[in-house]
C-alpha cells in the first residue's frame, strides 16, 4: 500500500482585516493624541448624516449596476467582433478597445460630460452620464475579458461543435460561451470591484453619489479627514467580501483555465501579486 502524502494549502495572511485593523488602530492613536478630536466626529451620530450617506450609496449602486448590466451587453458584440471580424473592421474594434482601455476613467467621465451637453444633449438625471462614461471603459475591459475566456476554451471544443453541423454562431452560444463565461467568473466579480471604486469619480461632474455627499458633509462641518476615514470603511465593507468572493471562485479554478488580461492589474491571479 502506497502511502499519499496531503500537502495543506499555502496559507495567506488576511491583508485585507490587517489593514483594517491598522486603519482602526490610527484612528485610536488619532483619539489618544488629539489629530481627530471627539468633537469632528459627532455629527456621525446625527440620523440625517446616515441618511445623507444612505441615499449617496443608492446612488453608487444604481449608477454601478446599470453600468454593469450595459457593459455586460455592450462588451460581447465587442469581444466577438474582435475574434471574428475581418479587417478593416477588427482594426477598428481593436483600436476602440485599446484605446479605451488606455485613457483614464476620468478623461472619458468629462468627455461625456462636457462632449454631449456641447452637443445639446443635457440629462435631467446626471446619473445618466455617469453610467454612460463608466459602461465604455469597463465594456472595454469586459471585452477583453470576454475574448481571453473564449480563446482559453481548447480548439477541440469548437471542432467538436462544428462537427456537429452548427455554425460558427451556434457553436459560440451552445458550446463556447457557456464554457467560457465560467472561468471569467472571478475576472468579472474583480471589474465589479473596479467599477464600484471607479463610481467615486463622477463627484467630479456634480453626481450626487456617496463621495460627493461626503465632500458636501465636511464642507459643512469641517471634519474632511473623519469623513475620508468613514468612506474609507463604507468602501471596505462593499469590496472586501468580492474581493474574497473574486478570490474563492478563482481558486477552484484549475490553474491553466484561469482567464487572465493584460494590462489590468485586478485580473493578475491571486497567488502572482
Amino acid at each position: 500500500m502506497t502511502a499519499i502524502a496531503v500537502i495543506p494549502p499555502k496559507s495567506r495572511l488576511p491583508w485585507g482585516w490587517i489593514l483594517l485593523a491598522a486603519a482602526l488602530a490610527l484612528v485610536a492613536l488619532g483619539f489618544l493624541t488629539g489629530v481627530l478630536p471627539a468633537e469632528k466626529w459627532q455629527p456621525f451620530l446625527l440620523p440625517t448624516s446616515w441618511r445623507a450617506f444612505g441615499l449617496g450609496l443608492l446612488s453608487t449602486f444604481f449608477i454601478g449596476s446599470v453600468a454593469l448590466v450595459s457593459s455586460m451587453i455592450v462588451s460581447l458584440p465587442l469581444a466577438l467582433g474582435r475574434l471574428s471580424l475581418a479587417n478593416p473592421w477588427r482594426t477598428v474594434v481593436t483600436l476602440w478597445i485599446e484605446g479605451v482601455r488606455a485613457t483614464p476613467v476620468l478623461v472619458i467621465l468629462f468627455v461625456v460630460f462636457f462632449g454631449l451637453r456641447r452637443l445639446g444633449v443635457d440629462f435631467r438625471v446626471v446619473q445618466i452620464y455617469a453610467i454612460i462614461g463608466l459602461t465604455i471603459y469597463t465594456s472595454a475591459v469586459l471585452a477583453e475579458i470576454i475574448r481571453a475566456g473564449v480563446a482559453s476554451i481548447p480548439r477541440g471544443e469548437v471542432e467538436a461543435g462544428r462537427s456537429l453541423g452548427l455554425n460558427y454562431w451556434q457553436t459560440m452560444r451552445h458550446v463556447v460561451l457557456p464554457q467560457a463565461y465560467t472561468r471569467m467568473t472571478p475576472a468579472i466579480v474583480s471589474q465589479l470591484i473596479t467599477l464600484i471604486k471607479d463610481t467615486s469619480l463622477a463627484f467630479i461632474i456634480a453626481t450626487p453619489e456617496v463621495v460627493r455627499v461626503g465632500r458636501s458633509f465636511f464642507n459643512f462641518y469641517g471634519n474632511p479627514v473623519e469623513t475620508y476615514l468613514v468612506l474609507l470603511l463604507i468602501f471596505f465593507a462593499i469590496n472586501y467580501p468580492l474581493s474574497r468572493l473574486s478570490r474563492r471562485l478563482e481558486a477552484k479554478q484549475p490553474r491553466e483555465e484561469r482567464v487572465r488580461v493584460g494590462g489590468e492589474v485586478d485580473q493578475v491571479p491571486a497567488e502572482e501579486r
